[in-house]
Parts: C-alpha cells; structure tokens; sequence
C-alpha cells in the first residue's frame, strides 16, 4: 500500500461522503444526526445512531476515510466504544483508494456483501454480550 498525501484530502471526504449516503439509506437515522445540519450540510465527522436487530448502534464517518459501526446506547462509554464493524480506505500499489477492513484486505464498499457482514458483526456481538 503507498502513503496517502494531502493531495488525497479531497478525494478521502468525497469518498466518506458517499459512504454515508450509502449506509444512511440502509441503516436510517434513530435520531438527529450529529454534524448534518439542516439544510443537509455535512460536517464531519457525521455521527448518527440506528437501530439493527433491536438494539441500538452509533455509525461515524471520518473525513479521513473510516467507516465505524458501535454501541450506541451505553452512554458511559460513548467516547471511545469498541467497534463492532470498521472500514478505512488505504491507497493501493496502484495509487487508487480501496476500503480494506481492520487486517488490510480489500473490501468491496459499498456493496450489498456490506450489509450481511454487519447483520453478522452485530448477531456475533448481541450474543456474546447476552
């Protein structure tokens, strides 16, 4: 993977732009949305809360291109709670953005594959945690 620059800036918040407005749509607001304001201007990093198979979760879209999946109701540990789902981008030999998870590998993002690895992420930590 080659370093990203402050020439990448601009194309690391197009990018987490449209991740939000992908995962927004499939995992719509449980309430305001942090740092969207009304006129729908985005500020980063856009903050909301959603609910997936009854419990409540907080996504967080950096600028910097990060995609976090995480409790969203335990108020004591909002600050910095473990993350249920993660996705970066990373500048391939090639000089492209890619999304890879935690490990470095590639994802395809968006992309439908995404939802049932968050259906799975979410089942794996509600389970542990019952």
């Amino acid at each position: 993977m080659n370093t990203i620059d402050l020439n990448d800036i601009p194309r690391l918040k197009e990018e987490s732009m449209k991740a939000y407005q992908w995962l927004v749509e499939k995992y719509p607001h449980f309430d305001d949305p942090i740092n969207v304001t009304a006129d729908d201007s985005v500020l980063f990093p856009i903050r909301w809360k959603t609910k997936i198979s009854n419990a409540i979760f907080e996504w967080v879209i950096s600028d910097m291109g990060s995609v976090t999946l995480r409790l969203g109701e335990v108020e004591g540990n909002r600050r910095n709670p473990a993350p249920i789902f993660y996705l970066s981008l990373r500048k391939s030999e090639e000089g492209t953005l890619v999304w890879t998870d935690p490990d470095g590998n590639y994802v395809s993002f968006p992309h439908p594959t995404i939802l049932e690895d968050v259906k799975t992420r979410v089942r794996l930590y509600l389970d542990s945690a019952s």
